[in-house]
């Protein structure tokens, strides 16, 4: 695993509110069977402190949003489908429906970006449209001085 620095870029609109938020984060990256997996340490500007978000980028189609800790959560985000996952967070545990707008994927040697955009319902009713930007970069090695 290699160490980045991941800026992400997330709005989402509900119907009765639009929020946009921006972080800025140390975190790991690995390529492995072609799987991009991207993840940081969620702290209090997440709203999700003692938990672990884990992206999984299979493809341009398919995209895992994995969230571990004091919030669990595993969002599968699939162009062409919906899937119904499991949401918990420290107030209680939901099933919401999921379903890929759009999935980007570009990657570089040193750096990427990955971009989502997906609707939430629950019981068919719309909770929110959501847009995720995350880009990272490798981290610089710096030598030690003595």
């Amino acid at each position: 695993m290699e160490s980045v620095l991941i800026t992400m870029k997330t709005k989402q609109i509900t119907p009765d509110d639009e929020e946009e938020t921006e972080l800025m984060t140390a975190g790991t990256c690995e390529r492995k069977d072609g799987v991009l997996t991207l993840s940081y340490e969620d702290t209090d500007a997440t709203g999700f402190a003692g938990s672990t978000t884990t992206v999984q980028v299979a493809n341009e189609s398919l995209v895992t949003i994995l969230r571990t800790g004091t919030a669990n959560s595993n969002l599968t985000l699939e162009l062409g489908k919906k899937h119904f996952c499991l949401y918990q967070t420290p107030f209680g545990a939901m099933t919401i429906g999921v379903q890929a707008k759009r999935l980007l994927c570009e990657l570089e040697e040193n750096s990427g970006v990955v971009e989502m955009e997906y609707t939430i319902d629950m019981n068919a009713n719309f909770l929110s449209e959501n847009t995720i930007t995350m880009r990272w970069e490798r981290q610089k090695e710096t030598k030690g001085t003595k």
